[in-house]
């Protein structure tokens, strides 16, 4: 269009990132980057008894490096969201990487860092007994996903049984899980 970029306001952008910061993928050092809000922070001493029991059973799963799956139940408006970002931030502000989705875009908004789980594990629209998402294994997503220590996925429910077998087949694959069938004799 025979114009130049300088000629318009916008800000420069600095090519020179920190040293640690270039050895990571662009999306660790994205995830890494979301800020830590007080408010969430703080919202740990303000659990319910229910929301304790499960903030300090899936904490303890965290700290403890278990891999554990659980499905937190409820109906709107008792505090599943508050819950989600009390984990998110207690994760987070100890270094660690915690992964906020939702099946629905308004969910995933209200969610500290939330994306769509369709965007976050680059699911297919459509899906199958036998599809897989498509990220590589060498993919900054999947080395993302390798180094989270939570990943929450909001309105799970919401989503087709194909869609979430296709990230559990993904998920093993990229952390190099072999199923084994164990028959009975």
């Amino acid at each position: 269009m025979g114009k130049s970029i300088n000629k318009y306001d916008l800000p420069c952008i600095d090519h020179q990132l920190p040293e640690v910061v270039q050895s990571e993928c662009r999306e660790v050092v994205e995830e890494m980057s979301v800020q830590i809000l007080t408010e969430d922070l703080e919202a740990q001493s303000k659990l319910n008894p229910e929301q304790e029991q499960a903030f300090n059973t899936i904490l303890h799963s965290v700290d403890c490096g278990t891999d554990s799956l659980f499905f937190v139940d409820g109906p709107g408006g008792t505090g599943k969201t508050y819950l989600y970002r009390a984990l998110l931030e207690n994760v987070r502000s100890r270094g660690m990487i915690a992964l906020a989705t939702a099946t629905s875009g308004v969910a995933a908004s209200i969610l500290p860092g939330g994306r769509t789980t369709h965007s976050s594990f680059d699911i297919p629209l459509q899906t199958n007994e036998t599809t897989m998402t498509n990220m590589s294994k060498q993919s900054g997503a999947a080395k993302l996903i390798q180094k989270a220590k939570l990943i929450i996925w909001d309105e799970a429910p919401m989503a087709k049984r194909q869609t979430i077998e296709t990230v559990d087949r993904s998920f093993r694959d990229i952390m190099d899980i072999v199923n084994l069938l164990v028959e009975k004799s």
